[in-house]
């Protein structure tokens, strides 16, 4: 059974069966750690239990922890590792009785995810972007080239299935990385304005500015490859559809773009979150500055100016009476212009007033499906309220009305590994939406 096959409860069985789980206290996983790096040393040959017990020494040195138990405590931790599917563990020669030792699959990936530098540029992605560029145009084009089995098997089942998906899961493990930065640029932020938020507000803005414009930048680089991307699997999926070897391959291609969409849509999440919390930090330092009770910026900026003569520096100050009595018979001559009011029809509606109203209009005419407990098939209720509005709000009504109707409940047959549901479309200038029938509000 392959993993896009597996159906939640084949996968909680499986976990089940399996007796999986792990339990990795500092300890264990400077053990990892240490183990890692003796392995790397030996050239990743095999460890012997001797190896093991001189990478668990340093461990319990640098805990400060008792040598009498130490062996004892190592031979636990190498039982609990390799228990854990951590440690694979090899019968050595039987006349001595050692055996050998090798970090799983597990073990290598829990320490690289700790231990390796996570970079992440535009270089890096736009390098990833182009690997699966690349794929897909060999798979595009041995695909019409009428290839033998061996080349169906290896470029284009091979490279869709194993080539594809991995570059895509890089993508999102570099998109991952990004998070995590976010989450340590904000700890370092709460951190700082803590301790001395008025000395930290130009590092603040720094950090604020930085993480921002490499967000754009990774996300410019994002929506630049993902349409090509998304219409190159497109022709690829059409392309399996005629093929009489590709029927079984053409949902691949459409777990590949599930995927591609998830990564563009939460890579413009992140900006528009990033926007939100920029926004939240600096109306926390102006309501700090209003706060002030010690007026610490006051007392700052009266200590800049004190003795202004001793410093390198002055200070002038330019005071323009007839300028000033200018501007005040100019506003005195057009006062009524200037605060008159303007007339209903002339008035300026906000894009944010025009939003609001059409999504409690929106949401009045789905909570119906929910009141009744009818499903909603969300293409054909896009298709006919998009009849009654030009094409050119047809994206901007779409979008409103599935924020809404995610909000009323979501399909049942999502949660069972169901196949994808078809694309349907939703007005007559080929706009098409691929969505599942909510029946669980």
């Amino acid at each position: 059974m392959t993993q896009e096959s597996r159906t939640l409860p084949d996968w909680i069985r499986w976990v089940k069966e399996e007796e999986l789980g792990l339990n990795l206290p500092p300890e264990r996983l400077a053990l990892l750690l240490a183990i890692q790096m003796i392995h790397a040393g030996e050239q990743q040959a095999p460890l012997t239990e001797s190896d093991l017990h001189h990478a668990f020494s340093y461990v319990s040195k640098g805990f400060s922890q008792v040598a009498e138990t130490q062996v004892s405590r190592a031979n636990n931790a190498i039982n609990d590792l390799v228990r854990q599917r951590l440690l694979s563990r090899f019968q050595g020669d039987v006349s001595e009785g050692d055996s050998l030792y090798r970090l799983t699959r597990l073990g290598v990936a829990i320490v690289e995810f700790f231990a390796e530098q996570r970079e992440v540029s535009q270089i890096k992605l736009s390098l990833q972007l182009a690997h699966v560029t690349q794929d897909l145009d060999t798979i595009a084009h041995t695909i019409a080239g009428s290839p033998n089995p061996q080349q169906w098997a290896q470029d284009v089942e091979g490279r869709l299935i194993y080539s594809v998906t991995e570059q895509l899961a890089r993508i999102d493990d570099t998109q991952r990385a990004m998070d995590e930065q976010q989450n340590a640029v904000k700890a370092n932020i709460a951190a700082l304005l803590t301790k001395d938020w008025h000395q930290a507000i130009n590092a603040c803005e720094q950090l604020l500015r930085e993480t921002g414009h490499t967000l754009r930048e990774l996300q410019d680089t994002l929506d630049t490859a993902g349409h090509g991307l998304q219409q190159s699997l497109l022709d690829i999926e059409e392309q399996l559809q005629l093929h009489p070897k590709g029927v079984h391959l053409a949902p691949v291609c459409q777990q590949l773009q599930t995927r591609l969409d998830a990564i563009i849509v939460w890579g413009s999440q992140c900006i528009e979150l990033w926007a939100r919390y920029d926004l939240h930090v600096h109306r926390f330092i102006r309501t700090a500055i209003d706060m002030d009770k010690n007026r610490a910026f006051t007392q700052r900026l009266r200590e800049s100016i004190r003795q202004f003569e001793q410093h390198n520096w002055q200070l002038r100050i330019a005071h323009s009476l007839p300028l000033l009595e200018l501007r005040a018979e100019t506003l005195a001559a057009y006062g009524e212009e200037v605060t008159g009011e303007l007339p209903a029809e002339l008035e300026y509606q906000e894009q944010l007033d025009v939003s609001a109203a059409l999504s409690e209009r929106i949401q009045a005419h789905l909570t119906a499906f929910a009141d009744t407990a009818k499903p909603l098939a969300l293409g054909q209720v896009l298709k006919d309220y998009l009849q009654d509005y030009p094409q050119h709000q047809h994206f901007d009504i779409a979008r409103l009305l599935i924020d809404e109707a995610v909000k009323l409940g979501h399909g049942d047959a999502q949660r069972w590994g169901a196949a994808q549901p078809e694309w349907q479309p939703i007005n007559a200038h080929g706009a098409k939406v691929q969505a599942d029938v909510i029946d669980q509000y």
